[in-house]
């Protein structure tokens, strides 16, 4: 159908040259007779409109980008990578795809980055081989077309998902933001949140990051904490004064990362003197508060009386710069199960240099390479 289109932009132009003149004299080269000298203003009028309408229809013809990789994430969720952007009346149409066999595709949700979707199914079976079937050209238009993608996959017992930003992760569902520490007080309503680095400094800077896991594992349909095996926090380091040991808390008040760059802030965008601008102050500034025996473990914890959890989670010694370093034990992944079971309670991680003698940047959700960025990996069982 695509040709035939093409095909009728070429002819109907040639139609519409039929009114170029010949010569200086501007002699048309169709009859001179009046008679047909309408009929063929009316043919190339309609000609003119054909060709505008045909504009629409081919591109309600584009075919649909390919799937390239199909990630089963539980017993009743799939989830698709396409190499292009897909369109959300195709993409979640749930007639585009068929399993084999003998698994129905009960809904289609599209991801925010346009170029990945969850398939929600019956249940898979742990094991199994499975093969997807994706619909090939036509389907913008809501036309039958032939099958063309075809995927095998298998349910693993176990699963490894990852979060960020970007196109590289399992979920893209990052904010991180620095709490500017300066000793010009005009600084201590201003926000980081646009920057592409995190610092933490022997001067008290701190940074903040926090993974949003509710919607992933809500799709997923994973509510147990105790599916969550393990889960480890990497970043990327871009300098470091010397070796330093960077220690990791959690957060106990809500915040918003905030798209300054070192500037005023907006309201409930987090700044030296408050979790959320003008709403939230912290208890003490900047995020100092803390009390022995609040780890962030509880729900009480999380009653606005302290700033970030008096135990330390994990830490991590940096030594090198242009490497990325990874933070992780029972802690962190307990933190993590807390999180699924309480996601109204995740505000992330505050990191911060343990013995404050020196300076360690990393590189932020908003890093131009995005396998630079923070990421957090979970390793789940599916069942």
């Amino acid at each position: 159908m695509p040709f035939l289109l093409r095909w009728m932009w070429i002819s109907g132009f040639l139609c519409l040259c039929l009114d170029i003149p010949r010569s200086s004299e501007d002699v048309p080269i169709y009859p001179f007779c009046p008679f047909w000298r309408c009929i063929l203003k009316i043919f190339k009028g309609a000609v003119a409109a054909a060709l505008f309408f045909s504009v629409f229809v081919l591109n309600s013809w584009t075919e649909m980008p390919k799937v390239v990789k199909a990630l089963p994430l539980s017993r009743t969720a799939i989830q698709l990578q396409f190499d292009g952007q897909l369109a959300a009346e195709t993409a979640e149409n749930a007639a585009n795809y068929r399993i084999t066999p003998d698994i129905q595709i009960e809904d289609v949700l599209l991801d925010k980055r346009g170029t990945r979707v969850i398939l929600f199914t019956t249940p898979l079976a742990v094991g199994k081989a499975y093969t997807l079937l994706q619909k090939g050209a036509g389907l913008q238009a809501g036309k039958a077309a032939a099958e063309t993608g075809e995927i095998v996959f298998t349910l693993p017992m176990e699963n490894e998902i990852t979060f960020g930003a970007g196109e590289t992760v399992t979920f893209s569902t990052l904010q991180d933001t620095n709490l500017i520490v300066a000793k010009d007080r005009k600084t201590r309503n201003h926000n980081a949140g646009a920057e592409s680095f995190l610092r933490c400094s022997a001067t008290g800077g701190v940074f903040f990051v926090a993974f949003d896991l509710f919607d992933a594992f809500a799709d997923m349909g994973i509510e147990a904490p105790a599916q969550v095996l393990e889960a480890t926090v990497s970043l990327h380091a871009q300098q470091c004064e010397g070796t330093q040991t960077v220690l990791i808390r959690r957060v106990l008040l809500p915040w918003r990362e905030g798209r300054g760059i070192s500037s005023p802030a907006e309201e409930n965008e987090l700044t030296y003197n408050s979790a959320l601008h003008r709403n939230l102050p912290w208890n003490k500034p900047p995020a100092q508060a803390m009390l022995a025996g609040i780890n962030g473990d509880k729900e009480s914890d999380y009653n606005g009386s302290e700033d970030v959890a008096h135990r330390v989670d994990s830490t991590t010694e940096i030594a090198d710069a242009d490497k990325r370093y990874v933070w992780k034990g029972e802690r962190l992944t307990e933190a993590v199960r807390f999180w699924v079971a309480n996601p109204d309670y995740n505000y992330g991680y505050l990191f911060a240099v343990q013995d404050e003698n020196g300076e360690v940047v990393f590189a932020a959700k908003e890093h131009a390479d995005e396998l630079l960025r923070p990421v957090l990996t979970i390793r789940y069982r599916t069942e």
